[in-house]
């Protein structure tokens, strides 16, 4: 034992000595976009180039972001089928189950004290964030180690979440199409709207993004994302990457793109945002995409398209004119916008939308997209292998939002809204389609709430997905009503309860109120309630709905006048929609 604590501590010593050493050349990075292909040779070969050629290599391989090791696996397999001998290959032994007892472990970093490479795989940053940073903030082992192959001059690199990693800050992949633009840069991971975490901090010029063509479910609407949360942040540059492209980043600052897609590099230095009842507005937003070859100096900002492009001037576009692009968050549509809408077209504006709708009554919203040429815009283009590929620089994008009627969403908010005594919060998640108004658009402040509008705004709020394995049978919900979907997850995430029958149309009590909004609270800010109000009738119910009702109206989620909780009075839809509104921080407690 002791002699293994020695061995340990010495290896551990080595990694120190070697990241405190004087830098005797600074590295390289590489970061994917996801979705890597193995036929992608002009990434493969220039990760074995930066790492020293085949036979020197030696590529250490990090599945921290994974479920699994699948990815890593194959991965080798992909590098060994390239020529790198496989002993000159490792997976470092830190996963997402053990990587509190591996991460400060000198013997598990081995593989990183001798690499020339480190290659990040793909998963959830967030895993990856947990390994590199201690509970009290101060850097692991790893990412001493990590950064020491990038300080011999080595090359870090990463596909997908592997690749945000890289960055100081980057972004989490929770929630879907529009979050960040309805619901604000969220305070911590795994809250809608996405949340900007710790990186590993080895590229100092902004925030890497990936999957920016959106080829996955989990992926739609990054480029709206982007847009949001780098407003107020230094520096407020972003570098998205589609699937299966990759931005090289040399010494010196020079960032060079490679494979099949595009990199797009948003400025929101000088952008103006507003965050409110009627979601996000931005202006200002200045955006390029570089193609593959394209250049970009980290320090200037100068773009440099790939030999052989040529700047397509006035009369010479392919296109004459576009028309409104109706889903932005459908896969490759910023692109179509920038690229086919604006650089290669006669147009000097392209407009296009990102919408979502509420299931109950069809209610729809969303936000309007502007792209338009600012000043020094330029675009560049060049035939190759049946294909054009571009460089466009200098365009503006502005971001407001908007109603089913594509207007105001003030001007189409509910006509009775001012009768609620919360008529802010009614407006906040109406828009949203959190709670929807009737044909007439009558938001009905102090009718009751039916269980079916419960289970809808319990599901357009959280996003959540059904329990598989605690699927109501439910006699009066078809599989074809437009609700089914909402109950079900509802109910088999126990936020509702049901035997047989929903009784849809029946009106939600305040205690059944109370087992579901904890639930929403908890789950929406990922965090427990703890503060509890002491109630006069809650004595003789079951134990979590009396546990629920005092911590409600401890932390200010629900009224108890007189310290009576009434579980069996109707809850009216104000009552929950000041809830909802609260959650996304446009009310204030009760």
């Amino acid at each position: 034992m002791r002699m293994h604590a020695k061995s340990g501590a010495l290896l551990a010593a080595l990694i120190l000595a070697g990241h405190a050493a004087p830098v005797l050349a600074e590295g390289h990075l590489l970061a994917v976009g996801g979705m890597l292909r193995a036929s992608n040779s002009e990434v493969y070969e220039k990760l074995i180039e930066l790492a020293g050629g085949r036979q020197q290599a030696r590529i250490a391989i990090m599945p921290t972001a994974s479920g699994s090791l699948g990815s890593s696996k194959r991965f080798q397999a992909e590098l060994q089928a390239l020529g790198v001998p496989a002993e000159r290959i490792s997976i470092v032994g830190i996963d997402k189950q053990n990587y509190q007892s591996t991460m400060n472990d000198a013997a598990v970093l081995k593989p990183l004290a001798e690499a020339s490479a480190v290659w990040f795989v793909g998963g959830d940053q967030a895993r990856i964030a947990r390994a590199l940073y201690n509970a009290d903030g101060s850097e692991s082992l790893t990412l001493k180690a990590v950064r020491g192959v990038f300080d011999r001059g080595g090359v870090v690199a990463g596909t997908s979440a592997g690749a945000s990693i890289l960055g100081a800050t980057m972004p989490t992949a929770y929630g879907v199409v529009m979050d960040t633009l309805d619901f604000g840069v969220a305070a911590k991971a795994d809250q809608r709207g996405t949340a900007l975490l710790k990186g590993a901090g080895l590229f100092k010029a902004g925030i890497i993004d990936q999957h920016f063509d959106q080829i996955e479910e989990t992926s739609t609407g990054r480029a709206a994302r982007m847009a949001s949360y780098l407003v107020g942040q230094q520096p407020a540059r972003g570098f998205g990457l589609d699937t299966n492209t990759a931005l090289w980043v040399q010494p010196g600052g020079q960032l060079q793109v490679l494979g099949e897609g595009y990199l797009t590099v948003m400025d929101a230095a000088e952008a103006r945002k507003e965050f409110g009842l009627y979601g996000t507005r931005l202006e200002n937003v200045r955006l390029a995409m570089l193609g593959q070859g394209d250049r970009y100096d980290l320090g200037s900002g100068r773009i440099q398209p790939a030999e052989g492009k040529a700047a397509i001037e006035a009369g010479n576009e392919y296109l004459v004119g576009n028309q409104l692009l109706t889903d932005l968050s459908a896969v490759s549509a910023v692109s179509r916008a920038v690229l086919y809408g604006l650089a290669d077209n006669t147009a000097t504006r392209q407009v296009g939308l990102m919408t979502r709708y509420n299931p109950a009554n069809g209610y729809h919203y969303g936000y309007r997209f502007v792209f338009s040429e600012a000043p020094g815009f330029q675009a560049h283009s060049r035939f190759h292998d049946s294909l054009t590929n571009y460089t466009v620089q200098n365009v503006r994008l502005d971001i407001a939002p908007v109603d089913a009627f594509l207007g105001d969403p003030a001007r189409s908010s509910p006509s009775d809204a001012a009768a609620s005594r919360w008529p802010d919060a009614v407006r906040a998640v109406a828009f949203r389609g959190l709670m929807t108004s009737d044909a007439a658009n009558r938001f009905e402040p102090k009718r009751a709430l039916t269980r079916f509008e419960l289970a809808n705004a319990l599901q357009m709020t959280l996003a959540a997905e059904p329990v598989l394995d605690q699927l109501p049978k439910l006699a009066d919900v078809p599989a074809a009503h437009p609700l089914r979907e909402q109950v079900e997850v509802a109910v088999s995430n126990g936020w509702l309860q049901a035997e047989g029958r929903f009784d849809g149309e029946r009106a939600v009590s305040r205690g059944e109120w109370a087992l579901a909004c904890k639930a929403l609270v908890e789950r929406f800010r990922r965090a427990p309630l703890q503060r509890q109000a002491s109630l006069s009738d809650t004595a003789g119910l079951p134990a979590p709905l009396a546990e629920a009702a005092a911590l409600l109206v401890g932390e200010g989620w629900i009224e108890a006048a007189g310290g009576r909780f009434e579980p069996e009075r109707p809850l009216t839809r104000e009552e929950a929609a000041h809830s909802l509104a609260r959650l996304i921080g446009l009310a204030q407690s009760t």
